[in-house]
This record gives structure tokens, sequence and C-alpha cells, in this order.
């Protein structure tokens, strides 16, 4: 198996889904007691969290540094462990000389909606990725019709997205995810756009299909990596 390079720690809960995801593809993939082969560089996000909202010009610059620092350690791939940062990355990606692919979870997203037919879509995440159109336009030019909630309901996700961040889960959470997104009607998937939220909401809770953008990068990546 390759190694799969991680640029975790935005946040800790989501970056962990990450480590427990690609070890339980390689023990289904290998059987036995095989565990994924990874590398994990864990930022400190706070580098780059300061600059939300109005600091993009900085943040960029941030990712480059770190993403530098993950191509030294010569992993075989790379996968950014958070949605809204590949923002970033589109800004700085023809700037950096990276040894390996880098699986860019949005553009895979976009793809496979496409692919399953999932034309019409729900947008949740951050309230940042919800109001930013970087998103939005990896979706749309795919020619998927995308939906985002209502302000007061980004302002409510935004509120439970930051208790997630910090490893708080509870029923009031999952409910309120449920009921969201039962209210939308003629969506053929939800988008949960944020590492977070798939810490909340699973396909078992809702019959409308979900696409985990951070299960579709790793499903990729480990392809990837078991492919000689």
């Amino acid at each position: 198996m390759k190694t799969i390079g991680l640029l975790c720690g935005a946040s800790w809960p989501s970056s962990i889904e990450y480590y427990k995801l690609l070890n339980q593809m390689a023990q289904k993939h290998y059987g036995g007691f095989h565990s994924a082969k990874l590398i994990l560089l864990n930022i400190d996000y706070h580098e780059i969290k300061q600059y939300y909202p109005d600091g993009w010009d900085k943040i960029p610059y941030v990712l480059k540094k770190e993403l530098e620092k993950l191509n030294t350690l010569n992993p075989d791939c790379i996968l950014i462990c958070n949605n809204t940062l590949h923002k970033a990355y589109d800004i700085i990606k023809n700037e950096i000389a990276l040894n390996m692919p880098l699986f860019h979870m949005v553009e895979i997203t976009a793809q496979i909606a496409k692919e399953r037919n999932l034309n019409n879509v729900l947008l949740l995440g951050t309230k940042f990725t919800m109001e930013d159109d970087f998103f939005i336009n990896h979706l749309e030019n795919k020619n998927l019709n995308v939906t985002v909630p209502s302000k007061q309901q980004r302002d409510q996700i935004q509120a439970y997205q930051t208790l997630l961040a910090k490893g708080i889960m509870n029923s009031e959470i999952k409910e309120y995810f449920i009921k969201l997104i039962n209210s939308f009607e003629n969506i053929d998937a939800v988008v949960l756009g944020c590492t977070e939220l798939p810490l909340a909401i699973k396909q078992e809770d809702i019959k409308q299909t979900i696409l985990n953008p951070l299960e579709l990068q790793c499903q990729k990546a480990f392809e990837f990596a078991i492919n000689k």
C-alpha cells in the first residue's frame, strides 16, 4: 500500500474520522491485522482560523507553508482534511510544487454527484462555506443545481458546527439536522460540506442521499494507494 499524507488539525474531531476511516478501509481490503500507511501532519489551526473570515489574503500562504512541510515527508498522495481550506488551495495550487497528487475533496464531490445524476443538491457546511462561492462554483460547474439554507438556518448550523468542532455532540444536534434536511423538497442529495457534519448526521438517519466529501476523498485516496 502506498502512503497517504494527511494535513490534519482543522479540526481534531474530524481529523480522527480520516484516521479511522482509512484504517477501516485497509482492514476490510487486506484483512488480518493490516492498517493503513499514513503520515499525519497536525497543524495548529489557530494560525489559520484567526484569519476567518476577513483575512483570506493570508490564509493561502499559511496553508502553502504546511503543505510544503508535508511534501518533504514524501507521502505518495495528500489529503487536506478540511473543506474550506480547498478554497485556499485553489488560490496557491499553481505556486506550490508537490511531488505527489493531492485529492481535492470539493472537485471529487462535484464529479461524483454528476456521475450519479444527483442534479439537485442541498449544500450544508460552515456559514462561510454556505455563503461563499468556492464550493457552490465547483458544483455549478458540473451543471448541478445548488440550494443553501436560509440566513437563520445558516446561523444555527454554524452554532452547531462550532460545538462539533470542539467534540460536543448530542441528540439535539442530530434532530436539528434531520428536521432541517427533511424541510427541503425536490433535492436529490445533501452535501455535507464541512468535515464535522458527518459526526452529526448519517445516511441511516435520512432518506435523501448523503454526499460526504470526507468519505469520498478517502475512497479516492485509498483506491490510489492500493493500486500497484
